[in-house]
């Protein structure tokens, strides 16, 4: 770690600069000063489940020798680059990286100014002089009123859009909910806050503002160069949007916990957001974590496998190659097998709000039908339907409500009847399931005070090999009201919580 540890200030960067950085509220006086914050980023990461060795620090700080420490994104890019290996911890590196080299100090009112390079190089807040409202106004001697506070936000939001500044844009969003949301104030649901924001900030004038200010600034300027200009505003206005909703999630939800003792934010990875709780977007983000989970599953039930190949010794063999060594039997020869690859039924409940989870546990399987031998896949409700050929065909991600209107799913009132689905699959799929055949039912094994049809479901465990399920709500609950499994469980060779996608696949792959 020499290389940051032994200088006062990396190559390129004067010593009087080091505290007119874009990391005003953080920002080292020292060069073990910054070697500190590098350290807490990257125990920040292993909170938040990322795989972080010494080596990968090592070589940030070597890297960090190299690159102008006060270029922020090229910071973030540096430690991205030498720190992170995974794609999907691409995001938790992120939300560590912003509570660890923070855009905003904490002004004596509490509020959050939002800090950036000034084009004359000083680190004062961006807008600082024209952001006038209860965070920097009144301690220059002025009582800036709300209408004031508002048209500077507005000007500045401007100025951000024009020149394309990410980080600039980001702090400015987080301003905008602290000045229009009324989260303080008030009890609701996403979408009513950032219905709020974004009626006050007017992002269709904005656009009429800025384009406006472009051609008073270039009178001349060609049709297609103005086009163009109209749409990268318009994806700064969408970008500005996205980052709106993203941090009235996270201020909702708690997508950063903080980490005990340290007051680090540390958020949660992907891999483990409830699915029976995940927002939209984070649903939406799950499915297309699905597969490449089921790639590196599927790798590790497939090396497994090859280390199970090893059978029992050739004794024969053996002693014929020990003649080579006087009668030595130095190499042991073993007798070659092959792991049969396990021929598997899945049997799961779209009804309700576990309709989304049987859709994660039906697509990773799916996924990983080159290792499984003879999957079929069935859904019910108070009925039973075959999905199999449905799922091997699509080519993209099967909507699971779909799969509920398929015919035969719901047949009665549409609420879980689990003795109906249990017969009508033993009526018209019992040879399905063979002294082979691993079951493996999912769902939250919910009567609706209905029978259970323990009968039933005694028929299918006693003709398949083994048994399992998985249930999406915590093993707290699972003795609750009306819910059944309790008595599914005694029956079966193994039931797992799988609320998360971390979850589904240890247990899948526990089972494989």
């Amino acid at each position: 770690m020499n290389s940051v540890a032994e200088t006062s200030a990396p190559s390129g960067v004067p010593d009087s600069a080091l505290a007119d950085r874009p990391l005003a509220a953080t920002a080292p006086t020292s060069a073990e000063r910054f070697l500190e914050m590098l350290l807490r980023l990257a125990e920040g990461l292993r909170a938040s489940g990322v795989d972080i060795a010494m080596v990968e620090v090592l070589d940030a700080s070597e890297a960090l020798g190299h690159i102008d420490l006060s270029d922020r994104r090229l910071l973030r890019a540096c430690l991205q680059a030498t720190m992170i290996k995974r794609s999907e911890d691409v995001e938790a590196f992120q939300r560590v990286f912003s509570a660890c080299f923070p855009l905003t100090s904490a002004a004596s009112s509490g509020a959050a100014t939002p800090v950036g390079l000034a084009a004359d190089g000083t680190g004062r807040a961006v807008g600082e002089a024209d952001l006038s409202g209860q965070a920097t106004g009144d301690s220059a001697g002025g009582a800036g009123t709300a209408e004031e506070a508002s048209t500077a936000l507005l000007e500045s939001l401007l100025e951000c859009l024009r020149s394309g500044d990410e980080d600039a844009l980001r702090s400015l969003a987080g301003r905008a909910i602290d000045q229009y949301g009324g989260m303080q104030s008030t009890t609701s649901g996403e979408r009513y806050y950032l219905h709020r924001v974004l009626r006050a900030l007017d992002l269709s004038s904005l656009l009429v503002s800025a384009m406006r200010d472009t051609r008073a600034a270039q009178p001349d300027i060609d049709p297609l160069a103005l086009r163009h200009v109209r749409d990268d505003l318009s994806a700064r206005l969408d970008e500005l949007r996205r980052l709106i909703a993203e941090q009235i999630h996270q201020r909702l939800h708690g997508g950063l916990v903080i980490k005990a003792g340290t007051g680090l934010i540390a958020p949660r990875r992907l891999e483990d957001v409830d699915v029976m709780r995940a927002s939209t977007t984070e649903l939406r983000a799950l499915r297309q974590a699905v597969r490449p989970l089921a790639r590196k599953l599927a790798a590790k039930v497939t090396a497994r496998r090859r280390r199970q190949r090893r059978g029992r010794l050739d004794v024969r063999k053996t002693a014929r190659r020990s003649l080579e060594y006087g009668g030595v039997p130095l190499e042991p020869i073993y007798k070659s097998k092959r792991p049969a690859k396990p021929s598997v039924v899945v049997l799961c409940d779209v009804s309700g709000s576990v309709a989304e989870f049987a859709h994660f546990t039906l697509t990773l399987l799916h996924a990983l039908q080159n290792e499984l031998a003879g999957l079929r896949s069935f859904i019910f409700v108070d009925g039973v339907r075959e999905v199999t050929d449905i799922l091997r065909q699509a080519e993209a991600v099967v909507d699971p409500r779909l799969l509920i209107t398929l015919p035969g799913v719901v047949v009665d009132d549409g609420h879980s009847n689990f003795a109906s689905a249990f017969r009508r699959f033993l009526d018209g799929y019992s040879s399905a399931i063979t002294p082979a055949t691993t079951l493996i039912v999912t769902g939250d094994a919910r009567t609706n005070y209905r029978s259970p049809g323990l009968e039933e479901f005694d028929r299918l465990c006693s003709s398949a090999r083994r048994v399992y399920w998985l249930n999406p709500e915590p093993e707290s609950e699972w003795a609750e009201t009306d819910s059944a499994l309790r008595l599914y469980g005694d029956r079966c060779d193994g039931v797992f919580e799988v609320r998360t996608l971390a979850q589904l696949g240890k247990a899948i792959e526990e089972i494989l």
